[in-house]
Formats: C-alpha cells, sequence, structure tokens
C-alpha cells in the first residue's frame, strides 16, 4: 500500500510489474515507494526481480532503482536493457548496499526510461527487503553431509552456524532433528567464541534404524537472540534406501517444451528433467528414452512425460 504509480506500472498477483503496453515514445515512468525509516544498524536492500526486454526494439533503454532522501536522490543500480533478461523468471536477488542512509527516512524509486516502451516485455519485481544487524543474532546456514545413505551404518552432517549480530557469542545450542520423525539426532553447546561475521560447523553422527525418506533441520539457540527467524535451516534431504533393488524408466514423451519451475533452483525446464533431477537427488537408479521399448519387462516403474501438444 502506498506506492505511487506512473503509467504502464501496475501492482497485480502479488508483484510489481512494469509493462509496454501502452507503447509510449521518448518515456520516463517510475514507481515510488512509500516512506520508510530506516534501523541504525540497516545494512542492504534486497530486490527480487526479473527484466524481459524486447530485444529486437531496444535502443537506449534503461532500468534503475534509487533511494530518495529528503530532495536528494541516489541511484543504487542501473541496467542497460542492452544487456538482455536478467534474472530467472520465478526471480533473482539484487543486493544493494543502503547502509550509508542508516536512520535516515527514505523511498525507493524504480524507474525505467528511454526511447520506447515497446523495448520491453516487463520488468517484475517480486519481493523488496531490508536487512540490518542486530546485537545479538545467531542463524542456522545450511547442512553438508550423505544423501542417500544405508540402514544401521553411521554417518556424519554439518550444520554451519553464523554470527550475524554485533556482539561475539559464546553460550549457544547446535541441534539437529528429523522432520519425519521428530527426533533430535544431536545436539552441542558451543562455549567457544564466535565472533561478528564469523561461521563455524557442528558435526552431528546418526545411525538410522529404519527404511524412510526423511530431511534434517539444523537449530540455534541463543538466550536474547534479538533475531529468532533465521534460527532454523533449510532442511536436507536425505534418503535411507531400502535393501530393495528395482528398475526405474523415463518415458520423455513431451514436445521439448520448458514448462516446470524447479523449487529449488528456480530455473525452467522441461518436464522429464524434473524427475531426473528428483531421482538423482534421492539417489534412485533410472533409464532414460524417447521411444517406449518393445518390452516393459525389465523395469518395476515406468514414468512417462506428456508435455504440451497443439491439436488444433
Amino acid at each position: 500500500m502506498g506506492w505511487e504509480l506512473e503509467s504502464n506500472w501496475d501492482i497485480h498477483s502479488g508483484k510489481l510489474e512494469f509493462f509496454w503496453d501502452p507503447s509510449v515514445t521518448n518515456f520516463d515512468m517510475s514507481a515510488v515507494s512509500p516512506e520508510i525509516v530506516l534501523a541504525s544498524t540497516v545494512d542492504e536492500l534486497f530486490v527480487n526481480q526479473y527484466l524481459e526486454p524486447w530485444e529486437w526494439s531496444v535502443t537506449d533503454e534503461m532500468a534503475e532503482i534509487s533511494i530518495i532522501v529528503g530532495e536528494e536522490e541516489s541511484i543504487l543500480w542501473s541496467y542497460s536493457l542492452e544487456n538482455g533478461i536478467w534474472g530467472l523468471t520465478s526471480g533473482s536477488e539484487l543486493a544493494l548496499s543502503i547502509s550509508e542512509f542508516a536512520g535516515e527516512t527514505v523511498r525507493f524509486k524504480i524507474r525505467t526510461y528511454g526511447a520506447s516502451t515497446y523495448a520491453w516485455n516487463w520488468w517484475q519485481v517480486f519481493d523488496l527487503s531490508i536487512t540490518a544487524y542486530f546485537e545479538n543474532d545467531l542463524s542456522a546456514i545450511e547442512i553438508e553431509g550423505p544423501v542417500v545413505i544405508d540402514l544401521n551404518e553411521s554417518y556424519t552432517w554439518s550444520l554451519e552456524v553464523q554470527n550475524l549480530g554485533v556482539n561475539t557469542q559464546n553460550n549457544f545450542w547446535v541441534e539437529l532433528y528429523s522432520y519425519q520423525t521428530g527426533e533430535q539426532i544431536g545436539s552441542v553447546l558451543s562455549t567457544n567464541e564466535l565472533l561478528s561475521g564469523q561461521s563455524r560447523s557442528y558435526n552431528f553422527d546418526w545411525t538410522p534404524v529404519n527404511v524412510e525418506n526423511t530431511a534434517l533441520y539444523g537449530l540455534v539457540i541463543l538466550d536474547d537472540d534479538d533475531f529468532e527467524d533465521n534460527n532454523v535451516s533449510k532442511s536436507y534431504f536425505v534418503r535411507v534406501v531400502p535393501e530393495v533393488e528395482f528398475n526405474v524408466l523415463v518415458w520423455d514423451n513431451d514436445n521439448g517444451i520448458l514448462t516446470v519451475i524447479d523449487p529449488e533452483k528456480g530455473d525452467l525446464i522441461e518436464p522429464n528433467v524434473a524427475l531426473e533431477r528428483a531421482f538423482s537427488a534421492a539417489g534412485i537408479q533410472y533409464d532414460v528414452v524417447n521411444n517406449l521399448p518393445a518390452s516393459l519387462e525389465d523395469y518395476d516403474m515406468v514414468f512417462c512425460t506428456m508435455g504440451n501438444y497443439c491439436l488444433s
């Protein structure tokens, strides 16, 4: 709420968007945010966006992101449409330093200008977020370790913890859990100093006793943590394989159109690639064919992609 939108800018379907239509020559059009009071420890502005020019019509058109303090405007980012597409269709993050504006009341301006709006397909802004430093803030960053494991065998995973706060920390718990059962795999009390900006990994051993697909997640617990939303890590898939062999066939029977957005990588891919990535992540062996074999007796499971076809 509160955005000032000039022609060809609109907010719909949860995103701010600039569209080429109506076509305007010698244009200069902006979307300006309402006022925001920046914290005294502000760090960066993150813009999650996607830019898609119409490359055959591009001449001198530009895209800019600025910050406005009072009557003064400072350009944070500038992009020529001659450089082509920027980001993924699902959005890519652009990090812009705004620490020099700490404590100020500001507005953000998203602007495009040039010879013709026809140089655009669209500019989509999915999210704006601002980061700031806290006095006490620990973050569970990521888990590393095996993805495919055997029953009744011991394996080790590591959880990286980073001190994003200003103060040094030396008394906090680091824990690892399984989503499938809610079981706590392990916990560590850290008493060694973790300086501001420093990261450290903590190891956990686990011996699975059940065949299952699960995901591990890490948790960091600090008394008086000023920001708890980053205390839980992103989940990490783990498959405990059964002692059963089976053969999988992927029949790639579509027309090669990219129709699936990978939720992990954000790129647009074919349906068969989505299946292949999922099987590979789970450690499942598979064959891929474009033509169905005369006999399927060698396979226990067959996955078929049909894709999109025009029947007109």
